[in-house]
């Protein structure tokens, strides 16, 4: 397993990345726009997840394990983007699902053993 202060030290560099990436192509923050014009961005958004979504399954399917790995990244790099896009409310949003997640306890929640995915018991 990786270490706390690897895997954190990672996906910093990441976010600086998405930061300086947006800033230098004037990808901008939505923080002053509409939920209209909102919801319009994250429209656009979508369309870039899902094509980084479908890079990353090609590489799966087709067994492709280190570039499924960069492509894993890309969607991730894309998501971050997402949430700076969002301004305060992607920050906010980012506080809040880590509180909800951080509530989950053993006791609360299970691994499902055929997915992963944790689940309230």
């Amino acid at each position: 397993m990786i270490g706390h202060s690897s895997f954190i030290e990672g996906i910093q560099e990441i976010s600086e990345s998405v930061y300086s990436f947006h800033e230098r192509f004037g990808v901008g923050c939505v923080n002053t726009l509409d939920t209209v014009e909102t919801f319009e961005v994250m429209k656009q958004r979508l369309v870039l997840l899902t094509e980084e979504m479908g890079e990353y399954s090609r590489a799966i399917n087709r067994g492709e394990v280190d570039d499924a790995i960069l492509e894993a990244i890309d969607v991730a790099y894309i998501a971050i983007g997402t949430i700076l896009t969002l301004g305060s409310s992607g920050t906010k949003a980012c506080y809040e699902v880590a509180r909800k997640n951080n509530a989950k306890t053993k006791s609360t929640h299970s691994k499902n053993t055929d997915t992963g995915k944790v689940l309230a018991t």
